[in-house]
């Protein structure tokens, strides 16, 4: 999550702003003794501590009423027969702030419902004193400079319903006390160095629709609790340390949209309680070591736009039924130890844009079908043991950038129709058994960077069109039987850094 997006803000006044008002009330008989120049005061002393305060906070004086500052709102509340003006929200993100928030007297501020200091330059840690804010239902401080643990008093501020704090250098294990934080909808602790594994208690924030804790040291298993977590729609786990297998109880999370676990050490299969979660739309398991194979019920997650099972130990072949997930965009399986023939059912495919199945032990042919892909950009077959002929539909493929099938045993005449790829960006074609000449209009869309079909049995002239083509950036056609004068075949390439031509 970059920053409080107006999405959020807007949800949040829409949906939390009724109960917060109510809150306000029962603060106020709470606190009614703290009046807006209290408040004012408290307000103006952290601006003091402040190096360089903000151009935004110059409206802050002393005789002036903080209702009026920049980034301070102030609302009504009832009192007895009285219905004072209070400070509720401090907004100044991206203002350069450059100082800590332990030296803002909370205390003071009894009435804060709402703090967003977002991409500043807070420092120092994170003030235990800050959980007297009982009233508080948004906490945003990503982007700044925080360090220390989280406070284990944080999980005293149950009327939280946004807790922020990525992109800090925060240390120290996740405090068991945030699962008393009951009406939290997100808890989003992305790319601090917060260590130890997930307290089982997170389980018990059964509002939670997001879920963010990537890019820490976090180890362990995931706890089964993060079953109960039922109204999740986004989990991301991703860049830490966990291990063991992905918990069966995951699959109970039927709202869930978004599930992120790569690069960690997950092991053990693909839970087939995964498959239950019809709603998902992005599935990211890579960079664990996941063995087994990829579930046939895979293909019941019809609303799959991203499947990354990339860099495990998946073996078997891939299923047929990935062919039903027809809102697919991206396909990436590479570097596993799948086996067996590339289903032609992939070629249903008709909104995929990224494929790659490379380093991988796939046999058989390239289907025909591949050229029905009409918003294909990227394809890559390269280091496996294809056999056959390269099929003359790849001449279909009018958005694809780039071709990887090097390493293969591809046989055949090249497609001239490859010729017809005006999106051409990569070619690469080395280390096969390709007979044939190449493409005469090889660069046509001019933007061909990188031709790479060395060690085949290409014949042939050198095609003419290569002499225009200044795009080039890499071309190596060596261990072929090329035949032609490099001299008239090729001209001047102001981006070229590598060439190796050497005709038979």
């Amino acid at each position: 999550m970059g920053t409080l997006s107006s999405k959020m803000r807007a949800l949040f006044y829409l949906c939390f702003v009724p109960c917060l008002l109510l809150l306000q009330e029962v603060h106020a008989a709470r606190h009614g003794g703290i009046s807006l120049s209290s408040q004012r005061m408290a307000l103006l002393h952290w601006k003091a501590t402040l190096t360089n305060p903000s151009l935004q906070m110059s409206s802050w004086q002393k005789d002036t009423s903080p209702c009026n500052w920049t980034g301070i709102v102030c609302t009504a509340v009832h009192h007895g027969g009285r219905v004072p003006l209070v400070v509720t929200d401090i907004s100044l993100p991206d203002t350069g702030i450059h100082g800590q928030l332990g030296e803002l007297n909370f205390s003071a501020l009894p009435f804060l419902t709402y703090i967003d200091l977002t991409n500043n330059s807070l420092h120092g840690a994170l003030p235990a004193s800050i959980s007297s804010l009982t009233a508080l239902s948004v906490l945003g401080l990503h982007h700044n400079q925080l360090i220390g643990k989280i406070p284990y008093e944080i999980g005293g501020m149950q009327s939280l319903r946004l807790l922020e704090l990525s992109f800090n250098k925060l240390t120290g294990h996740i405090p068991a006390s945030l699962g008393n934080l009951t009406m939290l909808n997100y808890l989003v602790i992305h790319q601090n160095m917060v260590s130890g594994p997930i307290p089982e208690e997170i389980g018990r924030l059964v509002s939670l629709r997001l879920l963010q804790l990537s890019n820490n040291i976090l180890r362990g298993m995931i706890p089964k609790t993060l079953g109960n977590l039922t109204n999740l729609n986004t989990l991301y786990l991703f860049g830490n340390q966990f291990s063991g297998p992905i918990p069966q109880e995951l699959g109970r999370l039927v709202h869930l949209q978004i599930l992120q676990l790569d690069s960690n050490d997950f092991s053990g299969p693909i839970p087939i309680s995964i498959t239950n979660l019809t709603k998902m739309n992005q599935l990211s398991l890579s960079e664990n070591q996941i063995n087994g194979s990829i579930p046939l019920e895979l293909g019941s997650l019809i609303m799959l736009k991203i499947l990354f099972l990339y860099s495990n130990q998946i073996t078997g072949s891939i299923p047929t039924e990935l062919g039903n997930l027809t809102m697919l965009s991206e396909l990436f399986l590479y570097r596993n130890q799948i086996t067996g023939p590339i289903p032609l059912e992939l070629g249903t495919l008709l909104n995929l844009q990224n494929l790659d199945l490379s380093f991988n032990k796939i046999t058989g042919s390239i289907p025909q079908e591949i050229g029905n892909l009409i918003n294909l950009e990227y394809l890559d077959l390269s280091q496996n043991q294809i056999s056959g002929s390269i099929p003359k539909t790849f001449g279909k493929l009018q958005s694809i950038q780039t071709i990887q099938i090097y390493d293969n045993k591809l046989s055949g005449s090249l497609p001239q129709e490859l010729g017809d790829l005006t999106s051409l960006v990569r070619l690469a074609l080395s280390n096969n058994s390709l007979s044939g000449h190449l493409p005469a209009n090889i660069c046509l869309g001019g933007r061909l960077q990188n031709l790479h079909a060395f060690s085949n049995m290409l014949s042939g002239p050198i095609p003419r069109s290569l002499k225009t083509c200044t795009s080039l950036v890499q071309i190596d056609l060596d261990s072929n039987k090329l035949t032609g004068d490099i001299s008239q075949h090729f001209g001047a390439y102001p981006q070229l850094i590598w060439m190796s031509v050497t005709p038979g």
